[in-house]
C-alpha cells in the first residue's frame, strides 16, 4: 500500500511541476560565444591552441536573455561598459531592434508587433559577443 501511494504522490508531484513549467511560458534564450572570439590569432609563446591546457568546470554565463509572451528579457550578470543589440529576422535578414546600452544591468524588447518565425538576438561588447535564437 505504502508504495502505491508513494507512486501516485511521485506521478502527482511530477505533472504539477510540468504544469507550472507549461503555464509560466518563459522560455530561455541559449546565448552562446560567437565563433572566432576566443580563438587565437597566433601561437603565444611556445603554446598552441591544440597544447594549451584544457580546463573543465563551471562556466559562468555574464548574460542571461529570455523569451515571455513576444518580450525578451536580457538580465546582465557581468558589468559592460556598452553592448549593442541586434534582434533579427532569420527567415528575411531584415533587423528589426538594434539599439547601443550604456552600462547596462537589464531590458526588455518587445517584439509583439513582429511576425512569427525565427530571430537571432546578437549582444556585441568589446569583450565578447553573444548569440541566441529563438521563435516567436
Amino acid at each position: 500500500m505504502k508504495k502505491v501511494l508513494f507512486i501516485l504522490f511521485s506521478f502527482l508531484s511530477f505533472t504539477i511541476s510540468v504544469n507550472a513549467q507549461f503555464v509560466s511560458g518563459n522560455m530561455e534564450i541559449m546565448l552562446t560565444q560567437k565563433d572566432g572570439d576566443r580563438d587565437p590569432i597566433e601561437p603565444v609563446g611556445d603554446i598552441t591552441p591544440e597544447d594549451a591546457p584544457q580546463t573543465r568546470g563551471v562556466i559562468l554565463q555574464p548574460v542571461c536573455a529570455s523569451l515571455y509572451n513576444k518580450v525578451v528579457t536580457v538580465d546582465f550578470q557581468t558589468a559592460f561598459s556598452a553592448v549593442t543589440v541586434n534582434v533579427i529576422n532569420e527567415t528575411t535578414g531584415e533587423t528589426v531592434y538594434s539599439e547601443l546600452f550604456i552600462n547596462p544591468a537589464s531590458f526588455s524588447i518587445d517584439l509583439s508587433g513582429k511576425d512569427t518565425g525565427d530571430y537571432m538576438i546578437e549582444l556585441v561588447s568589446d569583450e565578447i559577443t553573444l548569440e541566441g535564437y529563438f521563435s516567436l
